[in-house]
């Protein structure tokens, strides 16, 4: 789980290792290690593990310092890179941060992630119209429409351009497989000034896919203050009371397993 109090980093992925006492490949794959990063060796892993446990706790010297020894082990591999983005994006070095992204989508093409990063790092800018073009030119989607979906509505609304938001907004599926169609339904509220829907909607993700599934979405709004930021402990206050849910929301035993965020 991020930081709580360290939200750039929410709106970024990191691969961050939880290696187990024996070291498995099985485990990295798990973890979301790309391929090159397992064929790296077991002692890349743990490089790379210990730079993702220092950077969780915003130990981000400590954590460039790991990827220096990650680096020494096995040069180029896309998953050093695609971390010290998200330190240097953190540390709003934007250049370096675009930079390192882009090695990284080099370096792993296929990866979806490295390319969401980047378009994530405009918005990050509040270049919205670009961030937005970013989104929708990703090659590879790769099971993340929806949350591509969500960033796009995210976007045009930041940018003051609901009628643009809108067709996407009604286009996202229902059933859906994660909560990003709830907090886009939450965005437009808070975007139209309606505090009390957009806290709705928000719970109602909550209830259906559980806080877990829920935080970069959540997190993505706490950053324009829409929502309240989470507690110390990085849960989710309750920020309305929710009883029952949206009439749009199926029962629960009609949605697909929850695909969370990784």
């Amino acid at each position: 789980m991020p930081h709580p109090s360290l939200p750039c980093r929410i709106l970024l992925y990191v691969a961050l290792l939880a290696v187990a006492a024996t070291f498995s490949t099985h485990a990295a794959q798990e973890s979301g290690a790309s391929p090159a990063a397992i064929k790296a060796g077991e002692s890349y892993l743990r490089a790379l593990e210990s730079a993702g446990a220092a950077y969780a706790v915003g130990q981000n010297s400590l954590a460039l310092d790991k990827l220096d020894l990650a680096d020494q082990i096995r040069p180029n591999i896309p998953d050093t890179w695609n971390m010290r983005g998200a330190i240097y994006a953190e540390q709003h070095d934007f250049a370096r941060a675009q930079a390192a992204f882009e090695k990284s989508a080099r370096l792993n093409p296929d990866d979806f992630w490295p390319q969401y990063n980047l378009a994530e790092l405009l918005l990050m800018q509040k270049k919205y119209p670009e961030a937005v073009a970013g989104f929708q030119k990703l090659a590879v989607y790769q099971g993340h429409d929806e949350l591509v979906a969500f960033k796009i509505v995210f976007a045009d609304l930041l940018q003051g351009k609901p009628d643009a938001a809108k067709p996407v907004l009604d286009a996202m599926k229902f059933p859906c497989d994660t909560a990003a169609y709830y907090y886009a339904h939450a965005a437009w509220a808070f975007a139209h000034k309606d505090e009390k829907e957009g806290n709705y909607w928000s719970n109602a993700g909550i209830k259906v896919f559980g806080a877990g599934h829920c935080l970069s979405f959540y997190d993505a709004l706490v950053q324009v203050g829409w929502l309240p930021m989470r507690n110390t402990d990085g849960s989710i206050p309750e920020h309305t009371e929710l009883s029952t849910l949206p009439a749009a929301t199926p029962s629960l035993d009609v949605l697909p397993p929850a695909a969370g965020l990784r």
